[in-house]
C-alpha cells in the first residue's frame, strides 16, 4: 500500500512544483510545438563538434510549413544527432541507459513466457499486464535520465553516481543470484544505502560544478540510472535462479508464483531506489550548495565611525 500511495501522490507533487515555478506556462501550456521540442531536445544531446549543425538544422525547420512536414524533418534529425559521429557524453549515456532498459524489458517478457506468468491472474493476463507495467516505468525513467542528459555538465557525474550507487548496493548484498533474491537491507547497511550513498551524490554533484542547481540534477540522473541498472541486474539473478534456491519468506509459492513474486520485488525496488536516492541527493545538494555559498560569501565591512 505505500508504494501505491506514492505512485499516486508523486505526480500530484511535480504538478504542484511545476505550477508554482511557472504559473502562466503550467496553465497555458508549452509555447514551442513537438517537432520544435523534439528538435531541441536532440541537439542536446550533440557533442560541441556538432553544435552549428544542430542549429542549422533548427534554421531549417523555421521555413517548414505543415505538421507533417516538420514532424518528419524533426525526428530525421533527431535520428541522425542519435547515430552521426562524433556523439557527445549525453547521447552515449543515453544509448547505454537505452539498451539496459531494453535488456531488462526483454529478460522479464523471456521470463514471462517460459514460466507462463500471463496464465491466471487479472482475467489470465496478470503476467502480461506486470510486463506492461514494468515497461511504463523503465520508459518513464529513460526519457526522465534523457532530459537530464542534455543538461551542460551532468551526464559524467550522473552516470557515474548511478555507477556507484549499484555498486555499494552489490558489495553490500553480495554478488550472486541468490545473494540477490534473498538480501533484505538491515542495521548500517541500511544507513549507506539510503542516506550515506545518497547524500554523497547529492554533495559531490554540487561540488562538481560549484551548483546546487547541478547537484539536484546529478542526484536524479543517478537515481533514474542506479534504478535501470539494478533492475537489470536483479532480473537477471531471477532468470538465473528461476523458482530455485531458498524459498521466499512468504512460503508455499509455487515455482511460477515464486519466479512472479521476485520479479515483482525487483520492480518494488526499482521504485524505491530511484526515490530514495533523488529525494536524499536533492536535500544534500541543496544543503551543500547552502554551505559553499555561505563559506565563500565576502564578509561584510564593519560599519565605524570616523
Amino acid at each position: 500500500m505505500p508504494v501505491f500511495f506514492v505512485f499516486l501522490v508523486a505526480p500530484i507533487a511535480v504538478a504542484v512544483a511545476l505550477f508554482r515555478r511557472n504559473p502562466r506556462r503550467f496553465l497555458d501550456g508549452p509555447t514551442e510545438d513537438a517537432p520544435l521540442r523534439l528538435l531541441r531536445w536532440a541537439i542536446g544531446l550533440l557533442s560541441p563538434q556538432r553544435a552549428e549543425w544542430g542549429q542549422a538544422m533548427l534554421g531549417e525547420l523555421a521555413y517548414l510549413d505543415g505538421r507533417w512536414r516538420r514532424v518528419r524533418f524533426a525526428i530525421g534529425c533527431a535520428g541522425a544527432a542519435l547515430v552521426m559521429p562524433p556523439w557527445g557524453r549525453a547521447a552515449v549515456g543515453l544509448w547505454a541507459l537505452t539498451g539496459i532498459t531494453a535488456a531488462s524489458v526483454a529478460v522479464y517478457a523471456v521470463l514471462t513466457v517460459q514460466y507462463r506468468l500471463g496464465v491466471g491472474g487479472w482475467f489470465g493476463v496478470g503476467g502480461w499486464i506486470a510486463l506492461a507495467v514494468v515497461l511504463l516505468i523503465c520508459v518513464g525513467c529513460l526519457l526522465g535520465a534523457s532530459a537530464l542528459l542534455r543538461r551542460p555538465g551532468i551526464a559524467l557525474p550522473g552516470l557515474v553516481g548511478g555507477l556507484f550507487a549499484t555498486l555499494v548496493g552489490l558489495v553490500l548484498s553480495g554478488f550472486t543470484a541468490v545473494d540477490q533474491v534473498t538480501y533484505i537491507s538491515t542495521g548500517w547497511h541500511r544507513g549507506v544505502l539510503v542516506l550515506a550513498v545518497p547524500a554523497a551524490i547529492g554533495a559531490a554533484g554540487t561540488l562538481w560544478r560549484r551548483d546546487p542547481a547541478a547537484g539536484r540534477r546529478v542526484a536524479r540522473l543517478a537515481a533514474l540510472s542506479a534504478g535501470l541498472l539494478q533492475l537489470l541486474y536483479a532480473t537477471v539473478a531471477v532468470a538465473v535462479l528461476g523458482g530455485g534456491g531458498p524459498p521466499d519468506a512468504d512460503g508455499g509459492f509455487t515455482v511460477r508464483g515464486t519466479v512472479s513474486d521476485r520479479l515483482g520485488n525487483n520492480v518494488v525496488h526499482l521504485a524505491v531506489t530511484t526515490l530514495l536516492i533523488a529525494l536524499v541527493g536533492w536535500a544534500a545538494a541543496a544543503l551543500t550548495g547552502y554551505l559553499v555559498r555561505r563559506k565563500s560569501a565576502p564578509a561584510a565591512d564593519p560599519v565605524g565611525e570616523v
